[in-house]
């Protein structure tokens, strides 16, 4: 072997050692947040200031992030739980106590919203609000006549227009299926009682005839492009879709629906808390809340953040619903051994 290729065989192991060495001391933060639930560039920006990495994973239902966390040997950093799931996580002894000496920009969120958070988290000890924001059904307009959307109401799900078409879908996610029939026939989405799981359930069996699958996710492409027809969707998912594509609407059902928080949350496992807690004041600076709002179509907890919103977005009655609307939403509560009569529902219904 001649000198030369021994030189350049050194300097290719030299260049190796360098990009290992470069990759190991480049900080990584581990995020596990909901699909299209974060304004891209916000990462990018992060990544550059702070020269570090952002791994970012994604899921469905607050219960495949639940069973990932508890089954995975991947240790996520920073995690985005609705307000349930918060509860069942602390519950588990999973989440870290935050320091909120290193959250200077937490003085920008609402202070009657951090009040409603206390109802899954006492003191606000454990979770920052992320977004708010309320399920209702998407549609498409090139497909589903006028009238049969004129009412809004939840019962368009079981109309006859739709038998054997395989055309409407709903989430993937039990506490949503089950707390819209209870909120159709006049329950609290969180009441578990005999009267109202009978009432729940006639309704879904009826609706059921016309659901084609239950699922989280999809219904962001399918509805645009005619696969799905009709589809309960989270609202600022729904806007998303409608700002690409006139012939989508989306309405929140007149009879009510679910109000939730989701929030971001430090697993005790976190092994970057540093990294962790400048992300989280990275996202509660004004300017960047507002942008993560206007890319997600959320409505968001900052205060000062909403300020700075367009009035096109603050006036936008299906972001924030006026309050007459509000009284007849009802936040998912985490219920204890009460929710195995919703999740015992909910397989049942999905197996017929």
């Amino acid at each position: 072997m001649t000198n030369k290729v021994i030189f350049r065989l050194l300097a290719v192991v030299l260049v190796l050692i360098a990009l290992s060495s470069c990759s190991k001391s480049t900080p990584v933060l581990y995020i596990f947040n909901w699909s299209d639930y974060i304004d891209p560039d916000l990462i990018k920006e992060f990544e550059t200031q702070n020269k570090c990495h952002i791994k970012y994973s994604t899921y469905d239902s607050n219960e495949n992030m639940l069973t990932k966390i508890e089954s995975s040997r991947e240790s996520f950093d920073l995690v985005f739980p609705s307000g349930d799931h918060v509860s069942i996580l602390r519950q588990a002894g999973l989440l870290e106590p935050l320091d909120f000496g290193k959250l200077p920009n937490y003085q920008n969120l609402d202070a009657d919203l951090l009040q409603k958070a206390q109802s899954f988290d006492e003191g606000n000890k454990f979770s920052i609000p992320y977004f708010w924001g309320l399920t209702g059904l998407m549609y498409n307009k090139r497909y589903v006549p006028a009238e049969l959307v004129t009412s809004e109401s939840w019962s368009v799900l079981g109309n006859k227009y739709f038998l054997e078409k395989n055309k409407i879908t709903m989430l993937d996610d039990g506490r949503e299926v089950i707390g819209a029939a209870l909120i159709y026939n006049g329950f609290d989405l969180n009441d578990t009682s005999d009267a109202a799981m009978k009432a729940a359930t006639k309704t879904l069996n009826e609706w059921d005839i016309n659901i084609t699958q239950f699922d989280s996710d999809s219904y962001k492409n399918e509805v645009p492009d005619g696969t799905t027809w009709i589809a309960q969707a989270y609202n600022g998912d729904a806007l998303q879709q409608m700002n690409d594509n006139k012939d989508l609407f989306f309405f929140l059902p007149v009879e009510g629906t679910s109000l939730w928080m989701d929030n971001i949350v430090m697993l005790k496992t976190s092994q970057n808390k540093e990294l962790g807690y400048k992300f989280i004041d990275f996202l509660l600076e004004a300017d960047k809340a507002k942008r993560n709002a206007e890319y997600t179509q959320y409505a968001t907890p900052n205060k000062a953040a909403g300020a700075l919103l367009a009035d096109s977005l603050k006036a936008n009655p299906l972001i924030y619903p006026p309050e007459e609307y509000l009284q007849k939403c009802y936040m998912i509560n985490a219920i204890g051994d009460e929710v195995k009569k919703i999740d015992a529902l909910y397989e049942a219904i999905k197996m017929n």
